[in-house]
């Protein structure tokens, strides 16, 4: 019985962190696959990973993070307003860098070049 309420509580959990796996962890990295050939890597820590280890592990790491945050969801849960704050700042970041990506491939430029941080 117990293994049933922790496979609902992690679908449930999914369910919630839906457009976390589809821009932080989908959308970057695919976004990612295809803007490598046309740009760099300005994130450090990506650029190491995918340097000394490819594409692919990059994709494991944002997978070992959504159960990461399934690991400390409870405890951000203990108030419902961090853990909205906490899935919309990881939103927001997947968001940015997916668009940010994207620009890469559609325009040559990133949001990041034009905005004028790089």
């Amino acid at each position: 019985m117990e293994v049933c309420n922790t496979r609902g509580s992690f679908s449930s959990y999914l369910y919630e962190i839906r457009f976390i796996i589809l821009f932080y962890v989908i959308g970057d990295w695919a976004s990612t696959v295809y803007a490598l050939p046309q740009g760099i890597e300005y994130n450090p820590v990506p650029a190491m990973i995918l340097e000394n280890y490819g594409i692919y592990h990059l994709l494991l790491i944002k997978i070992g993070f959504i159960f990461l945050l399934f690991y400390v969801a409870p405890t951000i849960k203990a108030s419902e307003e961090r853990w909205a704050l906490t899935k919309h700042i990881i939103e927001f970041v997947g968001i940015f860098v997916t668009v940010n990506n994207l620009m890469v491939v559609w325009y040559g430029n990133s949001l990041i070049q034009a905005l004028g941080f790089v």
